[in-house]
């Protein structure tokens, strides 16, 4: 018998990610694309794969970067975005064999290719700038000294400026183009200082239809997303829509001649304008009548629930479908292993079903809706996280990606056409319960790893905070080599947004915490997504309270519930809103031994000016002028620094010296106030990270944070 051995911090290097699957419109091959760690040049490679039932998958691309494949609708080909000319750029691969063949060439890289109806164009995104379209590799060596070395002086004039894992905005922005598959150069269909994004085609290939926030104040309102219709004339060029008829008078929406640049039409607004929508992933129904998107309300802050749409595209009438299921769609999970994702709103061909995702209670399924009725129909079920799908046009087999709280994800493929033997959704709150599809693995990548670990399963249990309080959903995960009698300390962990959720994936650092020996304790509080709008929406403008309530009654709960767990040897660990959490955990009870606070919020009231998108926050709060000093008591009300002659617990604070959405100033206020008082404190940057660090940042850092954690909690606990 093999014995196995304990996970390490360096087996995050060996772990391939399976996802992106896009199954051929014949049902028979999915493709998908295969993200790896190269340790040596300490970077993350990807490929694309093809498999069928019954066969091993197949490596169909080098890399290494290649991702994004799409099939053409005849199946005789697939597009994909590759930086093997230097930049993203899309390149097709015919089924039968051959080279892969680059068809575009355009300065800034593309993205998000999608296939003409006839298979004869292939729309994209684009990162272009007021000059246009320009070649591939375009950039001269500048002979002007001054302009040498002063270009990357930056002159800010927007109030959005940066974000998070992109950094400080250039003057790129993404537009629409298109390009003949067969050759020729591809022509770019949208202007101006506005980014374009969801791109989709209208099922008679005469139009696009994509999201955009083309407001003169977006940057005070990033949220206020619409829908936008654009015709194409045979050749590709923007022209008049004859389905939609224009507002009388000036405006954003009036379809001009040459408004645009190269006498480009104005995109139609489909959707209200009136900021009452944050809309995304346009589909249209294949008789060409409705147009299915998701969308929440942007005053909702985050907080609010991702709802499904039907536009009815002759009179204009939007309808929320499934009112009754108070469950966002989507994937709403937190994790540390990040696998391509993917899935568009899918349409049956009679036009009677919408299929997409739906978080509920830590698991995320596909369902279908019906787009009269907005009755929700589970098609998986069971303990997963559904992060890619994909359907044929007939809606007969899907690809599926899903993660396990055993297996980081793999690829299936489901058959839909067999009997669902499970009712629809009919109120609210309603756990979803499918599984009644017959399903293949296709894929098992990490299969010889994991048979080298010993690995322990997460147990669910729920807690309350007091009397009338809700049912909080927590997870415990054992110890690795726990024996009988024994005792072992436990970490807390709590995850980031607030409106995230802890879920049935496979979370990489709590398995690492498992195999040194320590019980992890996660849960899911007031103010996580998957529990409903009320659920998460009470701590807007109220963090530390019952949120706090609930993540202490989950660690007292375990204590008190599993007898292995050391209720004298606690540690906490949190990153972003989670981090938060720790701060304000430690500066309000000396519960636990130990902390670990990562990435974290510490000043509410200065990170409204830091952070990427502090500003648009602040609503939440009830105020305009944060900085006035009437206005200060919300923010540092909710502000652990102004505690922090409370905080006793020996406490880790790690951050990413790039982090735009929490900014490193906050870790540095937190640290500069425990060292004064000569508390027990370490501080660790990370250069050059963003906010994202311990999901995609370098992955020798991401093994370096694991081992700072295990080392601090194994001082003290």
């Amino acid at each position: 018998m093999t014995t196995r051995r304990r996970l390490q911090a360096e087996d995050l290097l060996a772990i391939k990610l399976a996802g992106d699957c896009q199954i051929s419109p014949d049902g028979t091959r999915v493709a998908y694309v295969l993200q790896e760690i190269d340790k040596k040049k300490n970077e993350y490679t990807s490929s694309i794969w093809l498999a069928r039932e019954g066969s091993p998958p197949v490596r169909f691309t080098a890399g290494p970067r290649d991702t994004q494949p799409r099939w053409s609708p005849d199946g005789r080909h697939l597009v994909f975005v590759s930086n093997r000319s230097g930049s993203n750029q899309l390149w097709l691969l015919s089924m039968e064999g051959g080279e892969a063949r680059q068809i575009t060439r355009i300065k800034g890289g593309v993205q998000n290719p999608v296939w003409s109806p006839d298979g004869r164009t292939i729309a994209f995104t684009a990162n272009l700038t007021e000059a246009g379209i320009q070649p591939e590799g375009g950039d001269e060596d500048d002979q002007d000294l001054y302009r040498k070395y002063t270009k990357d002086v930056r002159v800010i004039t927007r109030l959005h400026y940066k974000m998070d894992g992109v950094g400080f905005y250039t003057d790129e922005r993404k537009h629409i183009c298109v390009v003949d598959v067969d050759g020729g150069e591809p022509r770019q269909l949208t202007f101006g200082d506005f980014n374009h994004l969801d791109v989709s085609w209208t099922p008679d290939g005469r139009g696009l239809v994509f999201a955009a926030n083309r407001r003169e104040d977006r940057d005070w309102y990033p949220g206020h997303v619409d829908l936008w219709y654009l015709s194409l004339s045979d050749d590709g060029q923007g022209q008049r829509s004859s389905a939609y008829t224009p507002p009388e008078g000036p405006g954003p929406d009036r379809c001009e001649a040459a408004e645009e640049t190269q006498d480009n039409c104005m995109p139609v607004r489909l959707t209200p304008g009136n900021g009452t929508l944050a809309c995304s992933s346009p589909a249209a129904s294949p008789d060409g009548r409705m147009i299915a998107f998701l969308a929440s309300d942007p005053a909702e802050s985050g907080y609010g629930l991702t709802g499904l749409y039907v536009l009815d595209r002759s009179s204009g009438e939007i309808r929320q479908l499934a009112t009754d299921l108070d469950r966002p769609f989507g994937n709403e999970t937190a994790g540390d292993l990040v696998p391509p994702s993917g899935g568009r709103l899918h349409w049956s061909p009679d036009a009677r079903w919408i299929y997409a995702t739906v978080s509920d209670g830590g698991q995320v399924q596909l369902v279908r809706v019906d787009a009269v009725t907005g009755e929700v129909w589970p098609v998986t079920g069971g303990d997963r996280v559904v992060y890619a799908f994909s359907l044929t046009p007939d809606c007969r087999r899907a690809a599926l990606a899903y993660a396990t709280p055993l297996s980081p994800g793999d690829v299936y493929l489901a058959q839909l056409d067999e009997p669902q033997p499970v009712p629809p959704v009919s109120s609210a709150g309603t756990v979803l319960r499918g599984g009644g599809v017959r399903e293949v693995r296709l894929t098992d990548h990490n299969a010889e790893l994991f048979a080298e670990l010993e690995l322990t399963v997460p147990e669910r249990f729920q807690v309350s905070a007091g009397e009338g309080e809700p049912l909080v959903d927590a997870w415990i995960l054992p110890p690795v080599g726990r024996e009988e009698g024994k005792k072992y300390p436990a970490v807390l962990e709590i995850h980031g947004g607030p409106m995230a959720m802890y879920g049935a994936g496979f979370f990489f650092e709590f398995h690492w915490l498992a195999a040194q020996g320590y019980a992890v304790v996660y849960s899911n509080p007031r103010g996580s997504q998957g529990y409903g709008h009320d659920f998460c929406r009470v701590i807007r403008a109220d963090w530390g309270n019952r949120d706090y309530a609930d993540v202490m009654a989950a660690i007292e709960g375990a204590v008190e519930r599993f007898p292995y767990v050391d209720g004298d040897r606690l540690g906490v660990a949190g990153g972003s809103y989670g981090g938060f959490m720790v701060n304000w955990i430690v500066s309000h009870t000396d519960r636990f031994r130990a902390a670990v606070t990562m990435r974290s919020v510490v000043n509410r009231w200065s990170a409204m000016g830091t952070s990427d998108l502090g500003y648009d926050r602040l609503r939440q709060f009830g105020v305009e002028n944060w900085w006035e000093v009437d206005n200060l008591g919300p923010f540092l009300k909710q502000s652990p620094l102004v505690h922090a002659s409370r905080i006793n617990t020996p406490l880790l604070i790690e951050h990413q010296e790039n982090d735009m959405r929490c900014p490193i100033d906050q870790a540095e206020q937190l640290y500069a106030a425990l060292k004064y008082q000569r508390k027990t404190v370490k501080f660790v940057r990370y250069p050059g990270e963003s906010h994202g660090m311990s999901r995609t940042g370098k992955p020798w850092h991401r093994v370096h944070r694991l081992r700072m954690i295990a080392e601090w909690f194994a001082e003290y606990l």
